[in-house]
């Protein structure tokens, strides 16, 4: 990658690539958020909120793949996140029957991150990587909870993965057949990852990548707020197999985090009732699929307020402190996503060498 000419790499950071008919895709995401969501508001649990927003994250994947393909894809992927619910909600658990065991959470998820992203590239999912299971175990594993919570974790984000497994099937025949898929700037590796088509991992790749990455963003993010965003934003850029693209999708991450604190703080601070939360979160969604494979940075505009008001729905706390930290905790991972791309890329370069 070149540091010394700045611009050609701040002009590919900021460029938007075409609509490639993402419309279909979005509206059936914006409805696998919202309809859980209202159901669990006319039933009065929106504490329950998060179990059903990783469940409907199933409808996120294989948006570029044929009906049948995807489906096995979303039934997989589904089943992970599923199984990150309740891992994050057992370490929840934990940390409510026996306080000052919360930082269980980090090496949980460095292990975590590390067979998921295996099992991700192995299965060619797209996106790859572990974005997703990573986020739903350190949010859920953030939320108070006792033994009952297991269960209730369980039969919501089942109900909200089959609810977007039958989304998936009715939409297919409204979304526009087969084409090119056109990815973000800096993604553009990390689908060929998953499509088989770029460079082969090596184990000491995931370790790396992934454990080492996660564990040491979440260690340092402990001291100061909640360690599973910043295991999330070291996450992402570990995605890509090559030292651009990890330093392209960090930081397009860090500025559209950035920017996406301050749309989150203008939201949150108005008070608005639950159902207006809803609606913001299903068009937030929209927003965000409409853009996540076009520019990363911009669809960060959309998920940024998007979790901060799942987050901020299910577990009330201060506006300005929940928005802080997820700045501060964004550039944490953000960091030590770039720091561990360059020390890898330079030493892999000395040994060609």
């Amino acid at each position: 990658m070149n540091f010394r000419s700045p611009l050609p790499h701040l002009r590919r950071m900021l460029h938007v690539g075409p609509y490639g008919g993402e419309l279909p895709v979005a509206l059936r995401a914006a409805a696998s958020v919202a309809v859980p969501m209202l159901v669990l508001w006319a039933t009065g649990h929106l504490e329950w909120s998060l179990y059903a927003t990783f469940g409907a994250f199933t409808s996120l994947f294989g948006r570029t793949v044929p009906i049948r393909p995807r489906l096995v894809m979303q039934v997989q992927a589904g089943a992970v996140l599923v199984a990150s619910v309740l891992v994050g909600t057992l370490i929840a658990v934990l940390a409510s029957a026996v306080p000052g065991t919360g930082w269980v959470v980090v090496p949980v998820a460095a292990l975590w991150a590390t067979g998921v992203a295996i099992v991700s590239h192995r299965l060619r999912w797209h996106p790859p990587g572990p974005l997703f299971p990573v986020f739903a175990l350190g949010a859920c594993s953030s939320v108070p909870a006792d033994a009952g919570s297991l269960v209730v974790a369980l039969a919501v984000a089942v109900a909200a993965v089959l609810f977007a497994l039958a989304l998936t099937a009715v939409f297919a025949r409204f979304e526009p057949g087969p084409a090119p898929a056109v990815v973000a700037s800096g993604a553009v590796a990390a689908t060929a990852v998953a499509s088989g088509t770029g460079p082969e991992w090596t184990l000491s790749h995931y370790l790396v990548r992934y454990a080492a990455g996660v564990a040491v963003a979440g260690a340092i993010a402990t001291a100061v707020g909640h360690p599973y965003w910043a295991m999330v934003a070291a996450v992402v850029p570990m995605s890509a197999p090559d030292a651009s693209g990890a330093i392209m999708r960090a930081a397009q991450r860090l500025a559209g985090t950035l920017v996406g604190v301050l749309l989150a703080w203008a939201l949150l601070t108005a008070g608005p009732p639950p159902l207006v939360v809803i609606a913001v979160a299903a068009l937030l969604q929209a927003g965000a699929e409409l853009y996540v494979g076009r520019n990363y940075a911009v669809a960060m505009l959309f998920i940024t307020p998007l979790a901060l008001s799942m987050t901020h729905l299910a577990h009330p706390v201060p506006v300005a402190g929940l928005v802080s930290d997820r700045a501060i905790d964004t550039l944490i991972g953000v960091v030590v996503a770039v720091a561990i791309t360059l020390l890898t890329h330079e030493r892999r370069q000395d040994a060609a060498g």
